[in-house]
């Protein structure tokens, strides 16, 4: 079996990766197909999704770096490599600053470039006018149009969407942004990447002509990790995980595909691993929860707190085609920016009616949001409880109910005032968030001929049907899940179906679940 590859976990420098032998995954056909004759370019993806490697292999190709392209495609095709004056610009790098502070990094970044064409650092200039006179220089000195890549222009914006700053921050990105039309007769290619698109930002007001490449089938791909991809760059990689796992390469890549894939960018774009899961999950041998340890934003939960989000019903979710052309700051729906930072992703077209169904892409980002919301719903921390919300996990897999239900019971009791609100759907999303970060499948308020079901909650080898009583008896539970048959629906499922009639006592004493009663 072969060795595996060296993986650029953390790397998004398109020249040191292949200068030092690390796995890349050719994305330069899309790319070149990308540029064509094309001069403004915007593409949105969530973050660690790869944005800022494409922009510096752009970088690499408009500098002319012909030898770092050998073997790719795109050297098939390319006959010229043109050396092109490159101005490369990340936005990310100043979305924590004080608005101060940000205008002079931005200014750093420019000087870089101004040093390159001897010009006369002036900071008393606005940085609009430095990136003007930058872009005039460097196509006067070279003779060539120039190459401008903003990478993460929105960074800033979304930092501050709710802090009251925004109105500050727009400005100082507008005057350099601004000057991107202005120029236009002196530049080759400009190319932007985001997340969210800022209407009222002058990329958008004033680029009548910027092609908005997110959603575009052509190029759903060029970002990510496909199907084929995965089997063909990652083959023996997969093999050596399967081995560790002690399973075949067949349920290895089942469980990468339940774990990392599914994105979907546009109205019929392959399912998309996340590269950065991926690439993490070979280099640890393990299929953790990646990404959102890397990506997640405080502005997303912000946003639902903003939107007093009912975290049961983010997913699924249907939108027109409209709602995904929208503005952070304009907007009162919740599910368009959820989408736009890969929370929620594209699984399911209608062409007659010309709609989107929204859910979560994966387990990991399924599980990583329902983490982030535990912070939420339990107001102090909790690791010590986690102990016992993993033995209830594995009590109830192996369908110890009574054992399972003992260590939740301890589990909650140990959280002062959770069971402030008595109200029942209070407890059935904490139900809810605690099950689906343990990892099972679970729903809430489920339809049936005669009634709703509380919560459902399924793994591999069972269907557990729950009902909830406040301050009431499990007795009473138990006997409205036969009375109203909310179990009938999955008697062919092929699972074992357990009925579990559970109360929770809201007594300033008790404040848990007290009781539950079980039928198989």
């Amino acid at each position: 079996m072969a060795t595996p590859h060296k993986y650029p976990t953390g790397r998004a420098d398109f020249e040191s990766i292949i200068s030092e032998g690390f796995l890349y995954v050719d994305k330069t056909e899309r790319m070149y197909e990308m540029i064509g004759d094309r001069k403004f370019v915007f593409l949105s993806r969530p973050r660690r999704f790869g944005k800022s490697l494409l922009v510096n292999t752009l970088c690499a190709y408009f500098e002319g770096k012909k030898e770092l392209f050998k073997g790719l495609k795109i050297s098939e095709y390319e006959k010229d490599w043109i050396q092109y004056p490159v101005i490369q610009l990340d936005m990310s790098a100043v979305k924590d600053m004080e608005i101060d502070k940000m205008s002079s990094s931005i200014g750093i970044q420019l000087e870089e470039y101004e040093k390159k064409y001897s010009i006369a650092i002036n900071d008393k200039l606005s940085n609009g006018a430095r990136f003007y006179n930058l872009i005039k220089t460097a196509k006067a000195q070279t003779g060539k149009n120039v190459v401008v890549l903003i990478d993460e222009y929105d960074a800033p914006l979304n930092a501050h969407l709710y802090d009251g700053k925004l109105k500050e921050v727009k400005p100082k990105l507008q005057e350099i942004y601004q000057q991107l039309k202005v120029l236009e007769k002196d530049e080759r290619f400009v190319f932007i990447t985001g997340i969210s698109k800022f209407s009222q930002v002058s990329i958008f007001s004033t680029i009548n002509n910027l092609e908005k490449i997110s959603m575009w089938d052509k190029f759903s791909d060029i970002c990510g990790i496909t199907h084929e991809e995965l089997e063909n760059y990652f083959h023996d990689d997969i093999e050596v995980l399967a081995e560790k796992h002690h399973c075949t390469y067949e349920k290895m890549m089942e469980q990468l595909v339940y774990q990392y894939d599914c994105y979907h960018f546009s109205k019929f774009s392959p399912a998309m691993f996340n590269p950065t899961s991926i690439l993490n999950a070979f280099a640890e041998g393990e299929l953790n929860n990646h990404w959102f340890g890397t990506a997640t934003s405080s502005y997303i939960i912000d946003h639902l707190k903003r939107h007093n989000a009912d975290i049961k019903r983010l997913a699924p979710k249907t939108l027109f085609a409209d709602d995904f052309d929208v503005s952070p700051e304009d907007y009162d729906s919740l599910w368009p920016i959820l989408y736009q930072a890969g929370y929620l992703t594209i699984k399911d077209f209608d062409p007659q009616w010309n709609t989107y169904v929204l859910d979560y892409p994966n387990n990991e980002v399924r599980v990583g949001m329902m983490q982030n919301m535990m912070k939420y719903y339990f107001p102090r921390n909790i690791s010590s409880g986690k102990i016992s919300m993993q033995q209830f996990y594995a009590a109830l897999k192996a369908g110890q109910i009574d054992e399972a239900f003992t260590y939740l019971k301890d589990f909650l009791s140990e959280i002062p005032n959770i069971l402030n609100n008595k109200e029942e759907k209070h407890f059935q999303t904490i139900l809810y968030v605690m099950f689906t970060w343990l990892g099972f499948y679970t729903e809430v308020e489920v339809n049936t001929a005669v009634g709703r079901t509380d919560v459902v909650i399924k793994n591999s080898t069972n269907i557990f049907v729950l009902e909830l009583k406040v301050d009431g008896t499990a007795e009473d539970a138990l006997a409205q899940i036969n009375s109203k048959n909310y179990s009938i629906p999955y008697k062919y499922d092929g699972r074992e179906v357990v009925k579990i009639g559970v109360n929770i006592s809201t007594e300033n004493n008790v404040r848990t679940v007290t009781d539950w009663k079980v039928e198989k």
